[in-house]
C-alpha cells in the first residue's frame, strides 16, 4: 500500500499527474477536496481555511478587523463558530494526512505532504518544476488565459506556496531536492514517460 505526495510549481502539471497516477494505480486522488475536510474537523468554514492558506493566520485576521464588524470577528472566533490559526490548521491537516497513510493506496496533492509524512514507510515524494515559458503555456491552455494573465497567476501562487509551506518547515528552499525521491522536469519529460518513472520507482 503505497503513498505518493505530489509537491509542484503551478503549471508543472502536478494535479494532471496526480490524477492520471491514481487511476493508473486504482488509487485515491486527494486534492481540494482536503479543504472540506480540514473546515469540517476545525468547525471552520472552507472560506476561512482558503484564506489562512492564501495570506496566514495574522494577515487574515488584520484583513477581517479592517472589512467587517468587531461583533462579526468576535463571532468567527467563539467556540461556537469555531476559530482556525495557523497551529490549528497545520494540527488538522497533519491528522488527516497521517489518516490517509494508514489507509494506504492514495496520490496526496499538496498540502505539505511532504514534510508530514517524511521518512514514513513506502512514502514516495515527487516533485514537479518546469521552465516558466512552458508552465505559461499550460495554464494558458487549460485555463484559457491570456499569455500575461497566465504569467501573473503563476507568479502569485509560486508566492502563495511558498508561504503555504512555510507553516510545515521553516525550510530555506521548499524545493531542496534531498526533500523527494524524484524530481522531474516537466519541459524535459513528458506526462507519459513521468507516469511509467513513477511506476518504475514505486513497483520494480
Amino acid at each position: 500500500m503505497a503513498v505518493i505526495t505530489v509537491s509542484r510549481h503551478f503549471g508543472a502539471g502536478g494535479w494532471t499527474l496526480g490524477e492520471k497516477l491514481a487511476k493508473r494505480f486504482g488509487y485515491r486522488c486527494i486534492h481540494e477536496g482536503m479543504i472540506t475536510e480540514v473546515a469540517a474537523k476545525a468547525k471552520v468554514t472552507s472560506e476561512q481555511i482558503r484564506a489562512l492558506e492564501e495570506i496566514g493566520a495574522d494577515k487574515l485576521m488584520r484583513f477581517l478587523h479592517k472589512l467587517v464588524k468587531t461583533s462579526y470577528v468576535e463571532r468567527l472566533t467563539s467556540d461556537k463558530y469555531g476559530f482556525v490559526d495557523e497551529k490549528i490548521y497545520v494540527d488538522t491537516v497533519r491528522n488527516i494526512i497521517q489518516e490517509l497513510y494508514e489507509q494506504g493506496d492514495v496520490v496526496i496533492i499538496g498540502r505539505g505532504s511532504q514534510y508530514i509524512l517524511k521518512g514514513f514507510a513506502n512514502t514516495w515524494h515527487l516533485l514537479l518544476v518546469g521552465d516558466l515559458p512552458d508552465r505559461i503555456r499550460f495554464v494558458m491552455n487549460k485555463y484559457q488565459l491570456s499569455e500575461s494573465e497566465a504569467e501573473k497567476g503563476i507568479k502569485k501562487r509560486d508566492q502563495t506556496r511558498t508561504r503555504f509551506l512555510n507553516f510545515f518547515s521553516e525550510s530555506k528552499s521548499h524545493d531542496d531536492p534531498l526533500l523527494y525521491d524524484l524530481v522531474l522536469n516537466m519541459s524535459r519529460i513528458s506526462m507519459e514517460k513521468v507516469e511509467q518513472l513513477v511506476e518504475d520507482l514505486i513497483f520494480k
